[in-house]
């Protein structure tokens, strides 16, 4: 089965980057360039996971966990944050907001890919 992840990232090179790594992986992938244009896109189009930088315009990464949590429907789609800051505060600060994983920038795909395979199997 083919997995759906939304990647937001409003970095254009790492989001392009990261898309073709993940489609390398077989993953249908939808983007968005900030948290506003993500959380509408996963009302609409329902991703299996989303990956999201936590600092970004519009709505920021922990914005978009509270939203992701008010709404209904986007309250069961798990969340992995990307972020350059790897303090604990950061992490934890992600986490209580819900989000499923933490992955660091810069990171190994290889890593980031664990985290999704993760995220997914606990899932199903």
């Amino acid at each position: 089965m083919t997995h759906t992840i939304l990647l937001i990232e409003d970095n254009l090179g790492i989001s392009e980057n990261m898309k073709s790594l993940l489609e390398l992986h077989e993953y249908d992938v939808l983007t968005a360039n900030n948290g506003e244009e993500g959380a509408n896109i996963a009302r609409q189009q329902r991703p299996d996971l989303v990956i999201s930088d936590i600092y970004m315009p519009e709505v920021n990464g922990y914005e978009l966990l509270e939203m992701f949590s008010e709404h209904e429907e986007m309250r069961d789609i798990p969340v992995i944050m990307l972020s350059a800051h790897h303090e604990m505060d950061d992490v934890s600060l992600a986490m209580s907001k819900g989000a499923a994983g933490y992955v660091t920038k810069p990171f190994m795909f290889k890593n980031l890919h664990a985290t999704i395979k993760r995220v997914l199997n606990a899932r199903h």
